[in-house]
């Protein structure tokens, strides 16, 4: 049988990360996006190896000399961040090509041309590029990415994003930890119904999040990335399908699709959605996956979540060292039992908190008699009162305070 990256879990140790974006959270290094609009192939190529290096994502390269409706087609489908134009090539006049890429809504220009012509460098910044270029492009265009880049993320800074993202992994599947978000997310509407809740459903192997809600998948995740740029109050409600009024759920891919979405798409939703939720609950599937790598350096806090199961306890052991081993501050981990009420309580307690060198953030019993009781059939609920009502209430309370004290972790 093939073997798929899906399959092998294990796998992700040798998986490249970077680490140093774990150190500030979403306010690390961001992925902006370019386009190129550029004639000579050797000046185009050289733009797209340097974009490389510095982890820009080349969204569009289009010959200068093709009709400025093509060229501005691609600008208003891609909106790249940054803009390279041989303006000498287009068939425009500068001033004039300058004007409708400002309409079309580029933040930055980079003017190139295949000499350093001080005619065309005059030309090009009083027609309002942000800087020069010219042949060779190396190492002068490394100043230049750098100081576009700390532009755009001074922009992205002050934008305001007050919203908190908590992602929860599952140390293997059975262990509730789709379960427990739901109904995580019904508890704070419940306790302050004024607060915006997403349940976002990353899970790319076993995705349950609208099951579970007893909702219609709607639009799917994979078509939520893909439509980033075409997000608006308009079109919300295909993608964010309402559970209470304060409550949405964002459905998850299908099952088995492996095509994680390019990282400008995961950190421009992400954007998208601390502006409009005050918290968003990212269900990231079971143990450490391509999809939890991907996603992770974007997260605030990790609920990991266990049973008292040798191969639970022994795969959340590994989760946890794999973390901690690559730069993920422990202080943002949060780990979470289910445990049934007939368990020596605490006795596993004790000697889970000794195994791990961690205290146990939650204790849920996995008694879900106080699911039946909540609620009418096909209608996610819970019972307050039960074992179960009670401890999730509890963690939802224990939430709030965490984002109480403040985002301690975003400072650059």
């Amino acid at each position: 049988m093939a073997r798929t990256r899906w399959n092998q879990e294990v796998d992700t140790l040798n998986m490249p990360l970077d680490t140093s974006r774990f150190e500030t959270s979403r306010q690390a290094t961001w992925p902006w996006r370019a386009g190129l609009v550029v004639q000579d192939p050797d000046m185009s190529a050289e733009i797209a190896a340097a974009l490389g290096e510095v982890r820009a994502a080349c969204v569009f390269q289009i010959q200068a000399s093709a009709p400025p409706s093509d060229i501005l087609a691609l600008i208003e489908r891609d909106r790249p961040d940054l803009l390279f134009v041989e303006l000498g090539a287009t068939t425009l006049q500068a001033r004039e090509w300058m004007s409708s890429v400002q309409r079309a809504g580029v933040p930055l220009v980079a003017a190139v041309h295949t000499t350093a012509d001080p005619e065309h460098m005059i030309g090009a910044l009083r027609a309002g590029a942000a800087e020069f270029l010219s042949m060779p492009m190396s190492p002068s265009i490394f100043g230049v990415l750098e100081r576009v880049g700390a532009r755009l993320q001074s922009a992205r800074h002050s934008e305001t994003s007050q919203g908190r993202i908590i992602g929860i992994v599952s140390a293997k599947g059975g262990c509730g930890a789709t379960t427990l978000a739901c109904h995580v997310a019904l508890a704070l509407s419940h306790a302050d119904p004024t607060k915006r809740i997403l349940v976002a459903d990353m899970d790319y192997q076993s995705p349950a999040v609208h099951r579970i809600c007893h909702l219609k998948p709607g639009r799917r995740a994979g078509e939520t990335f893909e439509s980033v740029r075409k997000l608006s109050s308009s079109n919300w409600s295909e993608f964010f399908i309402p559970l209470t009024p304060s409550v949405d759920i964002m459905a998850g891919p299908e099952a088995g699709i492996p095509n994680l979405p390019e990282p400008w798409r995961i950190e421009s939703l992400f954007r998208h959605l601390t502006r409009s939720y005050h918290l968003v609950l990212l269900d990231l599937g079971r143990h450490l996956n391509p999809g939890t790598w991907s996603f992770l350096q974007h997260v605030d806090d990790l609920m990991v979540v266990a049973a008292p199961d040798v191969l639970a306890l022994y795969q959340t052991r590994y989760i946890l060292q794999t973390l901690t081993g690559r730069g993920f501050d422990r202080g943002r981990l949060r780990l979470i039992l289910n445990m049934s009420d007939n368990t020596p309580r605490d006795f596993w307690i004790e000697s889970i908190e000794q195994m791990f060198e961690m205290r146990i953030f939650a204790v849920i019993p996995t008694d879900r008699t106080g699911l039946l009781s909540g609620g009418q059939k096909d209608h996610l609920n819970f019972a307050a009162e039960s074992a179960f009502g009670k401890a999730i209430v509890k963690l939802a309370d224990r939430l709030m305070k965490d984002e109480s004290a403040g985002p301690t972790r975003r400072a650059a």
